[in-house]
């Protein structure tokens, strides 16, 4: 249907909320009246410069409230945003603004310099924005707003399946794919989100993940303007801030990573803040201690574990209300208009209970990666996204998110799921972070080794941490190794990158070690 553009949200809400709150940042505040005047001044800008139907504009810029109007106007012109991890390499950078084919650039003064070097290296780049008005020589986006206020752009009329965005993937084992998400694909997301999450015009939405991620824009993101709610938009994450910004502006929802969840754990006066307005936190991964503590900062909100991807616009199952404590330890249950199942290597559906590779179906779910017809063939079979994870599901439906296949331990012919050891890992006082990789053996193929972090003040006692693990697991998922780092690598999503652990086992010495208790 030529109906899909996701930028109409705005021309319906500014009639129906045309005064109420829409974004805020910092001192900053747009109605709906508002930022709907701005976006079409935007898209006015846009379409004298040339960008229209399928015209891909990258973005490199942290959170700032231009990149939500340069977001929704390029959507009104039909144009492909190509958000960029500003935390990358400028080599990372020009590979994917090349793969993207990108003709144009947005950014913003902390990243002038870098963003000069890319469209001197490409100077295809010829549509380029300043989104804070502070890169020389550059259209400033806050000035063309400005000038053009009063013009008015109709909505491109797009069908379903037109690309909304080129989303990267995190890249922890090969060079990031381009996830295709479409017009239809966001549509879908924000209906499941309302329903899933009850958003109604009073939610307001703290947003601190980056813009660039799904964790931006999709959870719920997009959907809390659908449903005529506000979305206070942080320029980063700072755990105290977050605190201090809830308590401020009483906001209702968030997501979060489970890295940001420490931070705030960490934070020794985080039961003073007011966090009474909060009604949902999202998060995933996290350790029944953590969650105990979760629920001690925020006591009135729903903490719905999740789990989701890029390619399906983040949300694929949530953990509703009712089940937060018969199903410790699920992710939950598929949102609105999403399939799961969990299959063996053939790809057939395995009974209850059986671990296997989860499968996703559904109008959330992108229809493959941009340029790239065999990892798209590898992912996207017989009509469902292979999502590369492992879990299970219980006979009520509830999935289990056990691991990465690549991070499966297999010792002695047994799969052993890291995460299942990570978690009895996380229970030893003094630990504030782990990760379980599998370490080469002669005999056994793979044996499990510990990456640990001890927590701040916190004196780690590796001998400790296999002793409380022999009491808790079976021996062969007990670690053979102990390795006491001051920090656990991650990629700038925050995902821990077991391969680079992997390639350390060589070089660095354990602080314990089976070899060395039996000598």
């Amino acid at each position: 249907m030529a109906t899909a553009n996701l930028s109409r949200l705005l021309d319906w809400a500014r009639h129906r909320f045309g005064d109420r709150e829409a974004l805020v940042f910092e001192e900053q505040v747009w109605t709906y009246a508002e930022l709907d005047r701005d976006v079409n001044a935007l898209a006015a800008e846009l379409r004298e410069l040339g960008v229209g139907r399928g015209t891909r504009i990258a973005v490199l810029a942290m959170n700032r409230p231009e990149y939500l109007l340069l977001a929704l106007a390029l959507a009104k012109v039909g144009a492909v945003m190509v958000p960029l991890n500003y935390r990358l390499h400028e080599e990372e950078l020009a590979y994917l603004l090349d793969h993207a084919g990108a003709v144009g650039l947005a950014s913003e003064g902390d990243y002038a310099e870098t963003a000069g070097r890319l469209v001197a290296r490409l100077p295809r780049l010829a549509v380029r924005l300043s989104l804070d008005g502070a890169v020389p020589g550059w259209t400033s986006v806050p000035a063309a707003v400005a000038a053009r206020r009063g013009a008015r752009v109709p909505d491109a009329e797009l069908e379903d399946g037109d690309l909304q965005r080129i989303l990267y993937t995190s890249g922890t084992t090969s060079r990031p794919k381009g996830a295709r998400i479409t017009h239809g694909n966001c549509n879908a997301n924000m209906n499941a989100q309302v329903v899933e999450l009850g958003l109604t015009s009073a939610d307001r939405l703290l947003v601190f993940a980056p813009l660039y991620h799904v964790g931006g824009l999709d959870v719920p993101g997009y959907a809390v303007w659908y449903a005529g709610g506000t979305i206070v938009l942080m320029r980063r994450f700072d755990a105290r801030r977050v605190m201090q910004t809830i308590a401020e502006q009483r906001t209702t929802g968030m997501a979060m990573v489970a890295t940001m969840v420490h931070q705030i754990r960490r934070l020794p006066d985080r039961l003073a803040f007011d966090t009474s307005s909060v009604r949902w936190l999202i998060f995933s991964q996290v350790t029944p201690a953590l969650y105990h503590e979760t629920r001690e900062a925020f006591p009135g909100a729903l903490l719905i574990e999740g789990y989701g991807l890029t390619e399906c616009c983040n949300g694929v199952t949530y953990l509703d209300h009712a089940h937060m404590l018969t199903k410790t330890g699920s992710a939950g249950r598929p949102l609105h208009g999403v399939d799961v199942r969990v299959v063996d290597g053939t790809g057939r559906e395995l009974e209850p209970g059986r671990a296997g590779e989860i499968v996703v179906r559904g109008p959330k779910v992108c229809d493959g990666y941009l340029d790239d017809p065999e990892a798209t063939a590898r992912a996207f079979r017989d009509g469902w996204f292979h999502t590369g994870d492992v879990g299970r599901l219980d006979e009520d439906g509830y999935l289990y998110v056990l691991d990465r296949l690549k991070d499966m331990i297999r010792s002695g012919g047994e799969n052993v799921a890291s995460s299942e050891i990570e978690a009895v890992v996380y229970e030893v006082e003094g630990v504030h972070e782990a990760a379980v990789v599998g370490m080469p053996h002669p005999d056994w193929v793979e044996v499990p080794a510990v990456f640990v972090v001890a927590a701040p003040g916190a004196r780690l006692d590796p001998e400790a941490v296999v002793a409380h693990c022999r009491s808790r697991l079976g021996g062969f998922k007990v670690p053979k190794a102990v390795y006491a780092v001051d920090e656990l690598p991650r990629n700038p999503s925050g995902k821990v990158l077991k391969r680079e652990l992997r390639d350390r086992l060589a070089e660095l010495e354990p602080a314990w070690s089976a070899a060395q208790a039996a000598r």
